[in-house]
């Protein structure tokens, strides 16, 4: 064995290059800084919460989280323009690094995959023109949610055209927002035509995971059919549905119609899995880091909404964590070819390291374990699953109910909204968040 010492040709080097593999791959986790956030979500505070994720000084990398995070907050306190503008920050930063980086690649191959500047998921992509189409429906500018539909399509062409045969390339949701937004602004040859993509969507969401579809979209159609003159379509839908509409009439014609959209709990929140393993024959450390989700505990499992004498129970419309489980799952076989060949290439360097020195192998073995991380970013605050309730009523103002309800339908929580004013021939869209108080994390 060769006697280790410190050279000035040698070690310093190495210790030079361990501390800044250390810097670039060693910080906390972003979820871990989102702790306190959750935390006064589930107390029903999001502007509490709002004040603790400003303070923070996100690094470029996670800028795009901080950017998502801070729209969700503001729209959770109604304050939807400000939460579009957050939103077109974030639509910048995907833009600006969504092209791989020779240096960040470079960097991820050699650290771990968090030294990339996130640009987020498919999902979460889409999303992101979901909610600012939603908040764009809340301030009644039908225009400008309709380019985020626009954009939403473009999107999921792009995911088409990468993945045709995987389900997961299409949200089954984004095409029902778009066909609601095409109808209310009289496209109804559009919306039809997004309405059985959705349907479509939905049908093949079903045989991955429990995504019916929902019978608001099934009315949808049948109602669309009949406007645009599908005759044949129509007939061969009521038969297929099992369904047929009330009467000839449209009836926004004659009152309007509230649509409730209830996100529901928290999205699953990522977490390491790591393997680490002694090579026996050079007695080196090897680590395999790899992200899965967790599920958030979700006490309530669909809410009913209640005004006068109506009420009418909601019906899930966008599973995200379901999808998101889906998607991870889609794509770990290339995430853990990378992290194998990091694991490979650490355990190299830390060879060619101990042939200087034997400190210097050491030193650069234990750093490449310590740096070897599982990239456990994702956008927090988006819900566990959307809902949807959608009542018609005779022009007028209400004061409406929300009933939360667990899977045995007993209500756990209930709350007053605030007055919604119903135009006839109009849609009003409303949202409610909330965030139970459960214990996830250890």
């Amino acid at each position: 064995m060769r006697k280790a010492h410190f050279s000035l040709a040698g070690l310093p080097i190495w210790i030079g290059t361990a501390w800044l593999l250390l810097q670039l791959g060693g910080c906390a986790t972003y979820s871990k800084g989102f702790a306190p956030i959750e935390a006064k979500l589930a107390a029903q505070d999001p502007t509490a919460a709002l004040q603790i994720l400003e303070k923070q000084r996100p690094s470029r990398s996670e800028l795009l989280l901080y950017l998502l995070d801070k729209a969700m907050l503001q729209r959770m306190q109604q304050d939807f323009t400000a939460s579009n503008q957050s939103l077109e920050q974030a639509k910048q930063v995907i833009q600006t690094y969504s092209a791989a980086s020779v240096s960040e690649e470079s960097a991820a191959f050699i650290i771990n995959d968090t030294t990339r500047t996130y640009t987020g998921t498919p999902l979460e992509q889409v999303m992101l023109h979901v909610y600012a189409a939603l908040n764009y429906l809340e301030l009644g500018n039908h225009d400008a949610a309709r380019v985020e539909a626009l954009q939403v399509e473009v999107r999921l062409r792009q995911l088409m055209q990468d993945s045709p045969e995987s389900a997961l390339s299409v949200d089954p949701f984004a095409r029902y927002l778009s066909g609601m937004i095409f109808e209310d602004l009289g496209e109804y040859s559009d919306a039809m035509i997004a309405y059985r993509n959705a349907y479509k969507a939905y049908q093949a969401h079903d045989k991955i995971y429990s995504l019916t579809v929902p019978d608001y979209l099934k009315h949808d159609m049948l109602r669309m059919a009949r406007k645009v003159g599908l005759n044949n379509e129509y007939a061969r839908l009521r038969k297929q549905f099992g369904i047929s509409l009330q009467n000839k009439h449209n009836p926004h014609q004659l009152e309007g119609e509230v649509v409730l959209l209830f996100h529901n709990g928290l999205a699953p929140i990522k977490r390491e899995h790591s393997v680490a393993t002694i090579d026996p024959g050079s007695g080196r450390l090897i680590r395999v880091s790899l992200p899965y989700y967790q599920n958030r505990q979700q006490l309530v499992t669909t809410a009913r909404v209640e005004v006068n004498d109506l009420s009418v129970q909601t019906q899930q419309v966008e599973a995200i964590d379901e999808i998101a489980e889906q998607t991870l799952q889609a794509y770990l076989p290339a995430i853990t070819a990378r992290a194998v060949a990091r694991a490979v290439l650490k355990y190299n360097m830390s060879k060619e390291a101990s042939k200087q020195n034997d400190v210097a192998g050491l030193l650069v073995n234990i750093v490449g374990v310590l740096t070897e991380r599982a990239d456990t970013r994702s956008w927090l605050s988006l819900p566990a699953n959307i809902q949807m309730a959608r009542l018609q009523l005779p022009a007028g103002t209400y004061a409406l109910s929300i009933e939360l309800l667990d899977s045995l339908e007993q209500v756990q929580h209930t709350t007053k909204l605030a007055e919604v004013k119903v135009n006839p021939g109009k849609r009003r869209y409303i949202s409610y968040h909330y965030v139970p108080r459960y214990t996830m994390r250890k």
